[in-house]
């Protein structure tokens, strides 16, 4: 994935994907400030994705739960 991927678009898989690539250039403590800085970026807009969508699959799964109440 490139970091000039709109997040918004991503599917759960390639955001958490993604998030765990960047994670590890970070960790490795190769990259000069500003790419750093980037990264971090782009990992909160992915982490942002990530949580939405697990939000949205929360919801569907309580109306789910909710109808088979009745």
């Amino acid at each position: 994935m490139s970091d000039k991927t709109d997040a918004c678009e991503l599917s759960f898989e390639q955001a958490l994907d993604g998030l765990n690539g960047l994670v590890e250039r970070l960790e490795s403590g190769a990259l000069p400030l500003e790419e750093s800085v980037a990264a971090f970026e782009q990992g909160v807009k992915l982490s942002r994705r990530c949580e939405a969508l697990l939000d949205q699959a929360e919801l569907r799964l309580q109306v789910l739960d909710n109808d088979t109440d009745r």
